[in-house]
């Protein structure tokens, strides 16, 4: 049976060589990819159209699910889960081209990434009971991005005993640039067509469209603007 195949195959080498494609991106995913799931009820399901490089699965909990969807393509990320009931869903066409990690701890959080948005490298955190990120369609994220709900450790007011600093839910809009080494911090609205320059520090919510904000902390400096991932010279 294998004779017979090999000949078909030297007969159509268009054929043999998408097959060998096929063959060699499977053995990347298998090989690769590093599961550590500790708990009960975990899944992981991954599109078979979806290619995963050097990723890295590390959860402790019950009942966390993470969806990798349709033709994705990540590359050195790390989906780090401590906690229980929490999920991750990664939407059509997201690409990781340089890396990057999704961390969760605590009890039903949330990250979602629409899709056709694209990451070079960002760090993702969700802390804290029911806090979400949640990312729209067509984004583009530089390198050296950092969004969390939380800020990992209590700020107490000491007049009252009380923690003042909560996690608060980050949303990112449709369509949104986000420029290298920015930081977005919790209780964060972005609104569509928006872009975020370098290094700005986002504090705030901003519920304009098509705004151009940055600095530290982040402000509009431009509104009535969009942006297109070519470079436009005419």
């Amino acid at each position: 049976m294998k004779e017979k195949i090999k000949k078909i195959m030297k007969k159509y080498p268009v054929v043999e060589r998408y097959l060998n494609i096929l063959i060699k991106r499977q053995n990347i995913k298998e090989t690769r990819t590093v599961k550590f799931v500790k708990g009960t009820h975990n899944i992981i399901e991954i599109d078979k159209s979806a290619i995963l490089k050097c990723c890295k699965f590390d959860i402790i909990g019950d009942k966390n699910k993470i969806e990798v969807n349709e033709s994705s393509s990540l590359n050195n990320v790390t989906f780090f889960i401590r906690g229980n009931s929490n999920r991750i869903v990664i939407g059509d066409r997201v690409r990781f081209s340089r890396g990057g990690s999704i961390w969760i701890e605590d009890n039903e959080c949330e990250a979602i990434i629409g899709e056709n948005t694209t990451f070079e490298d960002s760090h993702i955190a969700v802390t804290e009971p029911n806090s979400k990120i949640h990312i729209g369609r067509d984004c583009m994220f530089a390198y050296d991005i950092d969004l969390r709900t939380g800020d990992s450790h209590s700020i107490i007011d000491s007049r009252t005993n009380e923690r003042i600093n909560f996690a608060q839910n980050i949303n990112i809009g449709n369509h949104v640039w986000i420029a290298s080494h920015v930081s977005i911090l919790k209780g964060v609205n972005i609104s569509d067509n928006t872009v975020v320059a370098t290094r700005a520090v986002v504090t705030k919510s901003f519920s304009e469209n098509n705004i151009l904000i940055g600095g530290l902390p982040a402000k509009k400096l431009k509104e009535n603007i969009n942006w297109d991932r070519h470079r436009i010279y005419k």
